[in-house]
Formats: C-alpha cells, sequence, structure tokens
C-alpha cells in the first residue's frame, strides 16, 4: 500500500529520465576527494592543544566562559528548586570547579600568561588544594614584580588566616585596579576581605557575583523557556503526525533525485572543495581584523552553489522542484509543524546526550564551538557571523549535505544508511569532540529524514536556523553581553 505522505511513484519516475554520461570527470573529482579527505583528516581529529591553536583569544574566552558560569552556578544554591531541577535537565550536573581547573590546568601548560596562572591558582584556593597553591607561588617569586604582587594577593587570600586591614585595603585596591571585574576578581577580594575582617568589603564582592549570577540565570531560564514552548508545540503537532491526522509533505523533491551517483558525488567534492579552499586561503593571507575575513565563511560558500546551479543549467534542470521548493498547495502549515517536529526531536535529542555523557563521565571540550567573532568581535563582525550562522549555513549546508550528498547515499545505500553516513560526514567536518559529535550527528539524521518525509529542504533548512539562533543568541546573551 502506497504511503500518503509521498509523492507518487509515477512522479518519481517522470522526473527520472534516461541516465545520460556524466559531466563531471571521475580524475579530477577523485583529485578533489582526495585534497578533501586529506584536509579534514588533519583538521577534525584535532589533539587537545590544536583545538586551543584555533583560537585567536583562549586566555580571554576562557576567564568569560569560567567566569560567567561560576557567576551562575553561584546564583544556583540560592535559585528556586524548579529553576535548578531545570538547570541539571539541560545543561547537566557538571562539577564546574573541577572542570575549570583541568581547563586552565591545559591553557596554562599551553602558555603559562601570568593572568591564566592567577586565574588557575584562584580556582585551586577555591577548590581547598592549598598544597598545590602554595607549589604554585614557588617560582612566581623570581618572575618580576607583577608576579610578586600576585604571590601577595593568593596567600592572603588562601594561606594568610588573619590579614592587618592596612595591608588588607591596600591589596583589594591594587586587585580592582589590576584585575578585569568579574568573578575572578570579586572572589579574591571576598577571600582578602574576610582575611582582614572587613565584612563590608566582603559583602559588596559576594553580592556582586550574586547579582550578575541572577541576571545570567534569569537570561538563560528565558532562553530555555522559549524552546520549552516549542517543545509543547512540537509535541502536539508530533502527535497529529504519529496518528496520521496531519500529512507531512511539502514539495516534490525527487528521491531518488535527478542526477546519477557521479553527478551527485562529483557536485558535492567540488562544492566542499571550494569551500576549504577559500577557508584555506583567507586564514593563510588575510589579516584577522579585515573586513574580507569577516565574510570568508559567507564566500566561501559560493562555490557550492556556483556548481549547483552550473550542473543544473548544464542538465536544462530547475534547482527549485529539484529540491522540493515549489510548495503544494496549503504547504506553509505543513513547514511550520514539520519544523515544530524537527525543533521538538532536536531539544530532545540534545537532553538525552547530556544525560547520557554524564552517566558515562563524557566531557566536552570547552572551545567545541566557541564562537570568538560573537564574544570579541567588533559590530560589523558579529552581523556577519550572525548572517552567516542564521542564514547563509543552513541553506549551504542543507543544500550540500541533504540536498546532494544525502540524495545521492540514498541511491548507492538506501534511505536509512544514507542518512547515517551523511549525518556522521556532517558531524565530522564541524571537528568537535564526542559530545559535539553526537550533537551534530543528531542534528543530520533529523534534517536528512524531514527531506525524506517532506520532500522539501525548506524544513529541515529552517530547523537548523532555528537551532542555530539559539545557539547566537546563548552565546550573545550569555557571555558577551
Amino acid at each position: 500500500m502506497p504511503d500518503a505522505d509521498q509523492p507518487s511513484e509515477s512522479l518519481q519516475a517522470s522526473v527520472q529520465g534516461p541516465i545520460r554520461p556524466s559531466i563531471f570527470s571521475p580524475w579530477v573529482t577523485a583529485a578533489y576527494g582526495l585534497f578533501v579527505v586529506v584536509y579534514l583528516g588533519l583538521a577534525v581529529v584535532p589533539s587537545s592543544s590544536s583545538r586551543l591553536d584555533q583560537l585567536d583569544h583562549p586566555e580571554e574566552s576562557l576567564e568569560r566562559l569560567v567566569s560567567r558560569d561560576l557567576d551562575l552556578r553561584d546564583a544556583l544554591h540560592r535559585a528556586a528548586d524548579w529553576k535548578r531541577a531545570l538547570y541539571v535537565a539541560f545543561a547537566g550536573p557538571e562539577d564546574t570547579l573541577g572542570d575549570a581547573i583541568a581547563w586552565y590546568d591545559e591553557l596554562v601548560s599551553a602558555g603559562p600568561a601570568p593572568l591564566t596562572q592567577l586565574y588557575r591558582v584562584i580556582l585551586l584556593g577555591e577548590d581547598g588544594q592549598l598544597n598545590r597553591v602554595s607549589a604554585a607561588l614557588v617560582p612566581w617569586e623570581f618572575q618580576g614584580e607583577s608576579a610578586a604582587r600576585m604571590v601577595q594577593w593568593v596567600r592572603a587570600a588562601y594561606l594568610t588566616p588573619v590579614l592587618d586591614r592596612e595591608t588588607g585595603r591596600s591589596l583589594v585596591a591594587e586587585i580592582r585596579s589590576e584585575l578585569t571585574p568579574g568573578w575572578f576578581a570579586d572572589v579574591l577580594v571576598a577571600r582578602v576581605a574576610a582575611a582582614m575582617g572587613d565584612q563590608a568589603v566582603q559583602a559588596a564582592a559576594e553580592a556582586a557575583i550574586g547579582a550578575r549570577g541572577e541576571a545570567l540565570l534569569d537570561r538563560w531560564i528565558s532562553l530555555i523557556l522559549g524552546q520549552l514552548v516549542l517543545l509543547a508545540l512540537g509535541t502536539v503537532v508530533l502527535g497529529r503526525v504519529l496518528t496520521r491526522r496531519l500529512p507531512l509533505v511539502v514539495g516534490d523533491a525527487p528521491l531518488p533525485p535527478l542526477w546519477s551517483q557521479q553527478d551527485g558525488l562529483g557536485l558535492f567534492v567540488r562544492g566542499v572543495f571550494g569551500f576549504l579552499l577559500i577557508g584555506l586561503v583567507s586564514n593563510l593571507l588575510l589579516p584577522k581584523e579585515s573586513l574580507f575575513t569577516g565574510i570568508s565563511t559567507l564566500v566561501a560558500g559560493v562555490p557550492m552553489v556556483w556548481w549547483t546551479l552550473r550542473y543544473f543549467s548544464l542538465r536544462g534542470l530547475s534547482v527549485p522542484p529539484a529540491f522540493g521548493l515549489n510548495l503544494q498547495p496549503g504547504a506553509v502549515g505543513r513547514i511550520v509543524g514539520a519544523t515544530l517536529v524537527i525543533s521538538t526531536l532536536s531539544v530532545l535529542g540534545e537532553v538525552l546526550i547530556t544525560v547520557g555523557s554524564d552517566a558515562l563521565h563524557i566531557k566536552a571540550h570547552w572551545a567545541d564551538g566557541l564562537l570568538e567573532n560573537l564574544l570579541w568581535g567588533p559590530p560589523w563582525l558579529v552581523a556577519c557571523e550572525l548572517l552567516d550562522s542564521i542564514v547563509w549555513a543552513p541553506l549551504l549546508e542543507e543544500l550540500a549535505f541533504r540536498g546532494v550528498l544525502y540524495a545521492t547515499l540514498r541511491m548507492a545505500i538506501g534511505v536509512w544508511p544514507a542518512i547515517g553516513v551523511s549525518a556522521a560526514f556532517f558531524a565530522l567536518v564541524h571537528g568537535y569532540g564526542v559530545i559535539g559529535f553526537a550533537s551534530v550527528f543528531w542534528s543530520g539524521v533529523l534534517w536528512a529524514l524531514a527531506y525524506e518525509r517532506t520532500r522539501s529542504l525548506l524544513p529541515a533548512i529552517l530547523g537548523h536556523a532555528i537551532n542555530n539562533l539559539f545557539v547566537s543568541v546563548e552565546f550573545i546573551w550569555l557571555l558577551r553581553v
């Protein structure tokens, strides 16, 4: 019995036509493919240090990440039970202090900048590892005046039971003048104030931590509530889909697609080759603050679009019907419904990945997926990053990985193997660790399945855009502002 949610066999047959010789040389495709494999092999199996090498501002980025997280965790101690439960469900019950110490151990071993060493020692002091604090201070005595002042701060905060007020107030003034305002400065001041018995200074520093933490927690709760609204709406739609009261077909994209396996592979490899080549050239030749560097990821996607348009032109084909972009009557409501289902399953998958990784004691590297342009870039660069992440990347990546790669693999190995292989490659090229790989893989599975069931790239594009929107807003609202 035919599936009512799928285009008819006659429609699929009508668009296939006779198979024509490939317009892509298999030798050229193999050469491009070799470059792609070698490049990705070097880029997506990074060591811990190579992850740090990929960052432009590792010291500043880790300080921002850790200080904001510890501010927020401080607020959790006083938060309502439902807020704590929500945070554990979505963010996990990680040992933030222990993780931060491990991250700073790694960063110090890669490049022992003075502030990086100070922040590491503060974390050790807060964790009660006073023997390691004392050992870390020994070489500082011989590293100049600045390091000697830091030794005084740390000893007063963690190794001196009682401190006279005059010395303590002098140290507090130095800390305030030399350290960036935030968790590290405030917790150090609070410890020094406690040692000299100045309850007013201690309370003010602790109140500053609490105020920042409560503001961050409120922002985080707002983001999660937005996801929960999508989750509730998507659950209703999913229930209707599962009871077959709501059809999913949006477009008429022919699957199997309009091209041969050789053409599909050649098209995908050429697009990826162009993307990687432009990215490599921009990283090697352009200064970091140049305008073109900011739009390089936008430009890097042009080869994929150009090759697709050129191929379709040579074949006398039209892009919109090939990818289900010509909508059927009443398709707008179905697009909204399908997108809600995708977003719902995406959120549920992220929760399961969080729970599973915690149960298996697998931790993500802090640099995985860190968008430094959103943290430190000027407004024009942030705008470019948002345009790329929310608009351009969903369009380009869905065209490449679902529209071309998945559809081509589908002809060769079948639906579910093609979903798995295309999602795995999609996750691999992001270069994340185990948890990041699992998250991107799950997204790739959802978006390929959405294309298969709806016969249109539009729901996958919208679901992809919503996912990237939440990530971008989280970076800006929790880490940049």
